[in-house]
């Protein structure tokens, strides 16, 4: 094998080339006018779309963000005014206690009173009933006395003294 074979081996045809270059530009031409433009009109479409999906997700996470804000500030609101509820509820509660423990305490004393009440009224009616048996009894002996004829006046005395002298130990 000579240069010349090794060559036109190496080195293409001219003519060759060309066509296969006008054949490569007409493609190109072709895939640009009927392929790329409409391509690229749907990418732009989806891009436009995409787009308006990514702004249309923002000012959804920022209303989002600004309900979350809105029901931290309700929940807030909700715990302090059930703050102050069971504060009230305890409060009230507390005062329903001392107000139920006076009126215990009243009604303890009145009972106090009234059997203090009772026992002196007992105590008034056993001291009279103690009288009327021991004037019973010293009628008794006045009897026996006047059957020996004492002296009348002096029998009063006698008993006044006895009565005075039992109530007063």
């Amino acid at each position: 094998m000579n240069i010349v074979d090794i060559l036109e081996l190496l080195v293409p045809d001219v003519w060759t080339a060309l066509t296969q270059l006008c054949a490569t530009a007409v493609l190109f031409f072709l895939m640009y006018k009927l392929a790329w433009k409409p391509v690229k009109k749907i990418l732009d479409e989806r891009s436009k779309f995409e787009q308006q999906k990514l702004s249309e997700a923002a000012a959804l996470k920022e209303e989002n963000e600004k309900i979350h804000e809105q029901a931290k500030d309700i929940i807030s609101d909700a715990n302090r005014s059930a703050e102050a509820i069971v504060k009230d509820a305890r409060d009230e509660g507390q005062t329903i206690k001392n107000e139920l423990i006076e009126e215990g305490k009243k009604q303890s004393a009145q009972l106090l009173e009234n059997a203090r009440q009772d026992m002196e009224l007992q105590r008034t009616k056993m001291m009279e009933e103690m009288r009327s048996e021991i004037v019973d009894t010293a009628i008794s002996a006045a009897e026996k006395v006047l059957e020996s004829k004492i002296d009348s006046d002096a029998e009063k005395q006698s008993i006044n003294s006895f009565v005075k002298e039992v109530i007063n130990k």
